[in-house]
Protein backbone atom coordinates (compact mmCIF):
# COMPACT_ATOMS: atom_id res chain seq x y z
CA UNK A 1 0.00 0.00 0.00
CA UNK A 2 1.52 3.38 -0.87
CA UNK A 3 2.15 5.59 2.24
CA UNK A 4 -0.22 9.40 2.58
CA UNK A 5 2.48 11.67 1.11
CA UNK A 6 3.73 9.38 -1.48
CA UNK A 7 -0.21 9.04 -2.55
CA UNK A 8 -0.95 12.91 -1.97
CA UNK A 9 2.49 13.68 -4.33
CA UNK A 10 0.93 11.25 -7.05
CA UNK A 11 -2.53 12.77 -7.09
CA UNK A 12 -0.91 16.06 -7.64
CA UNK A 13 1.47 15.30 -9.97
CA UNK A 14 -1.54 13.55 -12.33
CA UNK A 15 -3.87 16.33 -11.28
CA UNK A 16 -0.83 18.99 -12.75
CA UNK A 17 -0.16 16.47 -15.55
CA UNK A 18 -4.05 16.72 -16.78
CA UNK A 19 -4.53 20.29 -16.29
CA UNK A 20 -0.72 21.00 -17.93
CA UNK A 21 -2.61 18.90 -21.18
CA UNK A 22 -5.66 20.96 -20.81
CA UNK A 23 -3.99 24.52 -20.97
CA UNK A 24 -1.82 22.84 -23.66
CA UNK A 25 -4.72 21.96 -25.91
CA UNK A 26 -6.65 25.14 -25.17
CA UNK A 27 -3.70 27.08 -26.73
CA UNK A 28 -2.87 25.09 -29.61
CA UNK A 29 -6.56 24.49 -30.44
CA UNK A 30 -7.68 27.93 -31.56
CA UNK A 31 -4.20 28.69 -33.01
CA UNK A 32 -4.04 29.66 -36.55
CA UNK A 33 -3.20 26.65 -38.81
CA UNK A 34 -0.55 28.23 -41.06
CA UNK A 35 2.38 27.72 -39.25
CA UNK A 36 4.65 24.31 -39.39
CA UNK A 37 4.48 24.33 -35.71
CA UNK A 38 0.73 24.52 -35.08
CA UNK A 39 0.25 21.65 -37.87
CA UNK A 40 2.77 19.24 -36.43
CA UNK A 41 1.10 19.63 -32.52
CA UNK A 42 -2.99 19.61 -34.55
CA UNK A 43 -2.97 15.73 -34.88
CA UNK A 44 -1.96 15.35 -31.15
CA UNK A 45 -4.71 17.64 -29.93
CA UNK A 46 -7.65 17.10 -32.28
CA UNK A 47 -9.33 14.26 -30.16
CA UNK A 48 -9.05 15.75 -27.26
CA UNK A 49 -10.34 19.30 -28.55
CA UNK A 50 -13.19 17.48 -30.58
CA UNK A 51 -14.00 15.44 -27.80
CA UNK A 52 -14.83 18.46 -25.54
CA UNK A 53 -16.00 20.81 -28.44
CA UNK A 54 -12.79 23.06 -27.53
CA UNK A 55 -12.08 23.14 -31.64
CA UNK A 56 -14.35 26.32 -32.64
CA UNK A 57 -13.77 29.30 -35.00
CA UNK A 58 -14.22 31.05 -32.32
CA UNK A 59 -11.34 33.69 -31.33
CA UNK A 60 -9.22 32.69 -28.75
CA UNK A 61 -10.69 34.95 -25.59
CA UNK A 62 -14.28 35.44 -27.57
CA UNK A 63 -16.59 35.09 -29.61
CA UNK A 64 -15.90 38.09 -31.91
CA UNK A 65 -18.28 39.29 -34.64
CA UNK A 66 -21.89 39.29 -35.40
CA UNK A 67 -23.79 36.43 -34.61
CA UNK A 68 -26.29 34.17 -35.68
CA UNK A 69 -29.09 32.60 -34.28
CA UNK A 70 -31.39 29.65 -34.46
CA UNK A 71 -35.41 29.44 -34.41
CA UNK A 72 -38.01 27.92 -35.58
CA UNK A 73 -41.93 28.33 -35.72
CA UNK A 74 -44.76 25.61 -35.26
CA UNK A 75 -47.48 25.83 -37.30
CA UNK A 76 -50.45 23.72 -35.94
CA UNK A 77 -53.17 22.19 -37.88
CA UNK A 78 -55.29 25.30 -37.01
CA UNK A 79 -53.04 27.41 -38.83
CA UNK A 80 -51.66 28.90 -35.17
CA UNK A 81 -47.78 29.54 -35.24
CA UNK A 82 -45.45 29.33 -31.95
CA UNK A 83 -41.85 30.36 -32.46
CA UNK A 84 -39.04 28.80 -30.61
CA UNK A 85 -35.75 30.22 -29.47
CA UNK A 86 -33.35 27.23 -28.14
CA UNK A 87 -30.80 28.65 -26.73
CA UNK A 88 -33.08 30.81 -24.96
CA UNK A 89 -34.79 27.64 -23.07
CA UNK A 90 -34.18 27.32 -19.59
CA UNK A 91 -33.18 23.76 -18.40
CA UNK A 92 -34.92 22.50 -15.20
CA UNK A 93 -32.71 18.91 -15.63
CA UNK A 94 -29.03 17.65 -16.37
CA UNK A 95 -30.50 15.77 -19.08
CA UNK A 96 -32.93 18.14 -20.79
CA UNK A 97 -29.27 20.39 -20.87
CA UNK A 98 -27.72 17.55 -22.38
CA UNK A 99 -30.22 17.11 -25.02
CA UNK A 100 -30.39 20.69 -25.59
CA UNK A 101 -26.63 20.88 -26.21
CA UNK A 102 -26.48 18.13 -28.50
CA UNK A 103 -28.71 19.48 -30.79
CA UNK A 104 -27.16 22.83 -30.47
CA UNK A 105 -24.63 21.47 -32.55
CA UNK A 106 -27.49 20.01 -35.09
CA UNK A 107 -29.05 23.44 -35.43
CA UNK A 108 -25.51 25.07 -36.35
CA UNK A 109 -25.71 22.39 -38.76
CA UNK A 110 -28.92 23.31 -40.36
CA UNK A 111 -27.97 27.17 -40.70
CA UNK A 112 -24.48 25.80 -42.48
CA UNK A 113 -26.59 23.61 -44.95
CA UNK A 114 -30.56 23.95 -44.63
CA UNK A 115 -31.07 21.52 -47.70
CA UNK A 116 -29.28 18.12 -46.18
CA UNK A 117 -30.37 18.65 -42.70
CA UNK A 118 -33.41 20.59 -42.54
CA UNK A 119 -35.79 17.33 -43.24
CA UNK A 120 -34.22 15.48 -40.62
CA UNK A 121 -34.41 18.15 -38.27
CA UNK A 122 -37.66 19.26 -38.61
CA UNK A 123 -38.70 16.14 -38.30
CA UNK A 124 -37.51 15.90 -35.01
CA UNK A 125 -39.02 19.04 -33.81
CA UNK A 126 -42.16 17.68 -35.37
CA UNK A 127 -42.01 15.00 -32.65
CA UNK A 128 -40.82 16.92 -30.07
CA UNK A 129 -43.62 19.52 -30.36
CA UNK A 130 -46.45 16.70 -30.90
CA UNK A 131 -48.44 18.33 -28.00
CA UNK A 132 -49.27 21.06 -30.41
CA UNK A 133 -50.40 18.88 -33.46
CA UNK A 134 -47.77 20.51 -35.90
CA UNK A 135 -48.67 20.37 -39.39
CA UNK A 136 -45.20 22.08 -40.81
CA UNK A 137 -41.96 24.38 -39.01
CA UNK A 138 -40.08 27.03 -40.68
CA UNK A 139 -36.48 27.30 -39.36
CA UNK A 140 -35.17 30.64 -38.99
CA UNK A 141 -31.67 32.24 -39.05
CA UNK A 142 -31.01 35.11 -37.23
CA UNK A 143 -28.28 37.39 -38.34
CA UNK A 144 -27.26 39.81 -35.75
CA UNK A 145 -27.02 43.62 -37.58
CA UNK A 146 -24.68 47.02 -36.33
CA UNK A 147 -25.84 47.34 -32.40
CA UNK A 148 -23.85 50.28 -30.51
CA UNK A 149 -23.34 51.24 -27.15
CA UNK A 150 -25.95 53.54 -27.34
CA UNK A 151 -28.32 51.11 -28.25
CA UNK A 152 -27.49 49.24 -25.16
CA UNK A 153 -27.85 52.30 -23.05
CA UNK A 154 -31.72 52.99 -24.59
CA UNK A 155 -32.52 49.28 -23.41
CA UNK A 156 -32.13 47.32 -26.14
CA UNK A 157 -30.41 43.90 -26.99
CA UNK A 158 -28.48 42.75 -29.87
CA UNK A 159 -31.30 40.22 -31.06
CA UNK A 160 -34.32 42.76 -30.96
CA UNK A 161 -36.15 42.71 -33.90
CA UNK A 162 -35.02 46.22 -35.43
CA UNK A 163 -30.56 44.89 -35.41
CA UNK A 164 -31.69 41.62 -36.79
CA UNK A 165 -32.32 40.19 -40.44
CA UNK A 166 -34.67 37.09 -40.44
CA UNK A 167 -33.66 34.61 -43.02
CA UNK A 168 -35.78 32.11 -43.82
CA UNK A 169 -34.25 28.54 -44.08
CA UNK A 170 -37.28 26.67 -45.28
CA UNK A 171 -40.88 25.76 -44.19
CA UNK A 172 -41.28 21.79 -44.10
CA UNK A 173 -44.42 19.91 -43.32
CA UNK A 174 -44.37 18.01 -40.43
CA UNK A 175 -44.46 14.03 -41.59
CA UNK A 176 -47.52 12.06 -41.09
CA UNK A 177 -46.41 8.94 -40.41
CA UNK A 178 -45.90 10.07 -37.07
CA UNK A 179 -48.01 9.12 -34.59
CA UNK A 180 -50.58 12.14 -33.76
CA UNK A 181 -50.10 12.74 -29.93
CA UNK A 182 -52.76 11.09 -27.47
CA UNK A 183 -56.02 13.33 -27.34
CA UNK A 184 -57.33 13.86 -23.97
CA UNK A 185 -60.87 13.26 -23.89
CA UNK A 186 -63.21 15.35 -21.91
CA UNK A 187 -65.05 13.66 -18.73
CA UNK A 188 -68.65 13.27 -19.15
CA UNK A 189 -70.51 14.50 -16.47
CA UNK A 190 -72.73 12.25 -15.14
CA UNK A 191 -76.49 12.37 -16.32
Amino acid sequence: MISTPWRDRLTYLAMSLVVGWHSFAMVVGPAPGNSALVQSLRPLVQPYISLFRLDTTWNFFAPVGKHTQFRYVIEDTEGKEFTFTPTEETHRSLSSYVWWREHKYLYEGVMESPDTRGDRVAALLCREHAALMPFAVTLLEIQEQDFWPEDHLLGKRPLDPEFVNVNSLGRIQCPSDSPPPPRIRPLRRPS
